[in-house]
């Protein structure tokens, strides 16, 4: 009988040898960590990371990992869910495919890692065959189409991901692996309705995956069962999520490529949908010496999935362009553009304060933005996390420019050096501790393949607020 899908994933997880991978993913998992630790930092005082970590230590439980800042011991799917609400709470963290996956699979691994005792290299292992798997979910379930459907393709797809990570660190069999997908199967849920009003479970929803995955994987341990036809059933995730899933590509190449390397990194805490327009506009109003009071209008053209996201929520475009809360600013194009400009495209978690929604000069710029859907940038596929944009900038005088930006800073085809990452990790985190306390976090990252276990990362972690 030949094995489904949910197994030959679970083979490939459970079954790569921890020391066969090519030394750029390990590298690259580290900088994956590392990136995930400073936005969680950058995010963890909001108020709806705030809720979570008061909720988990209300709730209390055997310690077994730290959360992260505030160095608390809980239990893994609890220290999974919080650290994973912090990584994801200002939208800062890297991404793939339409799947969060900097704010779910860096999170998970360190969580049951600590609760394993696992070593270093095997955390690291973790995390590069989690994004395999969150990448692999994602592009075979088509993200790009989910958005359209309504759904939030981190909160379908990204539980599995987390379940893959927390599987391997605990040593599960592939049939347990296969049962807990199929278990995590049942925490295979979230639509986009957040953007109606901008609500928090934009948020929650890489979150609750990282908490589903370990416990998934935990059940699964325990001896609870799951389909193992979770992936390509008449009634599986594809079939049932998705009009245009390629479930092929699920298990296509296993081991020969590693996504983890095709990952984009933020510059900017907002949705990746309007970094590449920010970026057009920087480019443009410098190439022609112009500044901003010069400039009449400002048109995007940008993919379909992106209009209700950024410009149009459906015919609403008033919290576009005027919004009243954090996510409506994270979400809308205007706000982007205008206090990009404003601040030369060094933006900062604080810069989306709701104080700053009446400032007069945001919307003077924001009131020159406008975009529209290009069908012809529909074609370029969310794998890597591509999300061009073409700019049309007319100014005042009536001479009209054209910048078209087809990956943003971040991305693989634009990538960060390992000098800019680190200046982002510390741009992240100044706020919250001291430039030598900094410097001990990236120093643990940076040892972690050869710890034998994760106390001296689990150690520089913990600074108390």
């Amino acid at each position: 009988m030949s094995m489904t899908m949910a197994e030959q994933l679970a083979k490939y997880v459970v079954e790569h040898p921890g020391d066969a991978f090519p030394g750029a993913t390990v590298k690259q998992a580290r900088r994956c960590l590392l990136d995930s630790i400073g936005v969680a930092i950058a995010g963890s005082a909001k108020v709806w990371a705030q809720a979570v970590l008061k909720e988990a230590l209300r709730q209390g439980g055997h310690g077994q990992a730290t959360l992260w800042l505030y160095g608390d011991s809980v239990p893994d799917t609890t220290a999974a869910l919080v650290n994973g609400m912090f990584a994801h709470s200002m939208d800062f963290n890297d991404d793939h495919a339409g799947i969060q996956a900097g704010g779910l699979i860096p999170p998970t691994a360190l969580a049951v890692g600590q609760a394993v005792n696992a070593s270093g290299r095997e955390v690291l292992a973790a995390i590069v065959l989690g994004y395999d798997v969150a990448i692999r979910v994602a592009d075979a379930i088509n993200s790009q189409q989910l958005y359209m459907k309504g759904f939030q393709p981190t909160a379908v797809c990204g539980v599995f991901a987390a379940a893959a990570v927390a599987g391997r660190l605990l040593k599960l069999s592939v049939s347990q692996l296969a049962d807990a997908f199929g278990i995590a199967a049942s925490y295979a849920g979230g639509t986009i309705e957040f953007l109606r009003d901008g609500t928090d479970t934009k948020r929650y929803h890489v979150a609750k995956a990282a908490h589903g995955g370990v416990l998934s994987a935990r059940l699964a341990s325990g001896g609870m069962n799951g389909p193992r036809t979770v992936f390509e059933g008449s009634f599986g995730l594809f079939n049932v999520y998705s009009d245009q899933s390629r479930p092929d590509r699920l298990v296509a190449e296993l081991g020969e490529r590693y996504d983890i390397l095709d990952t984009s990194f933020k510059k900017y805490p907002f949705c990746d949908g309007n970094a590449a327009p920010l970026e057009a506009t920087l480019e443009l109003l410098q190439e022609q010496g112009v500044g901003i009071g010069d400039v009449a209008s400002l048109h995007y053209r940008i993919k379909s999935f992106l209009i209700p996201y950024c410009i149009d929520y459906h015919g609403d475009r008033t919290r576009k362009f005027r919004p009243l809360n954090e996510l409506d600013a994270q979400m809308s194009l205007p706000f982007c553009i205008a206090m990009g400009i404003l601040q030369n495209g060094r933006l900062k978690v604080k810069h989306f304060d709701p104080s700053r929604y009446d400032d007069p000069a945001i919307h003077a710029i924001a009131d020159k933005v406008d975009a529209s859907a290009d069908t012809e940038l529909d074609k370029v596929p969310l794998r890597p996390m591509s999300m061009p944009a073409i700019l049309s900038m007319r100014l005042k005088d009536g001479r009209l420019f054209e910048k078209r930006v087809d990956y943003q800073k971040g991305d693989p085809r634009n990538p960060f050096t390992d000098a800019e990452l680190e200046e982002k990790f510390r741009f992240c985190v100044e706020d919250f501790m001291s430039p030598a306390k900094g410097q001990q976090l990236i120093d643990a990252v940076a040892a972690l393949e050869a710890a034998e276990n994760l106390q001296a990362l689990s150690a520089a972690l913990r600074v108390a607020p």
